[in-house]
């Protein structure tokens, strides 16, 4: 029972959350002017979702350069909303 509640906690978190703004990608503490190490670090943690946060300043490329590298390595949810809050 212990190993299977183990393997449930670290078997990923439900929901993460990455901010794209228009010259930084960021997840966590990883920041980057690039998506790879944001990208490697959503994997890392295994969700079922990633919630991108951005602001209507982001060109649309960035976030689909986020979503089609990460769609390469993790089969997930991704939602997105626009947030002022971090523009």
């Amino acid at each position: 029972m212990a190993v299977a509640l183990a393997a449930a906690c670290t078997s990923g978190h439900t929901t993460v959350d990455v901010t794209i703004l228009p010259h930084e990608y960021r997840v966590g503490d990883v920041v980057s002017a690039v998506p790879a190490p944001v990208v490697s670090e959503v994997v890392r943690r295994r969700p079922h979702e990633v919630h991108v946060h951005t602001c209507s300043s982001t060109p649309p490329a960035r976030v689909s350069q986020f979503h089609h590298e990460l769609e390469t390595q993790l089969k997930a949810k991704m939602t997105l909303s626009f947030t002022a809050r971090a523009c």
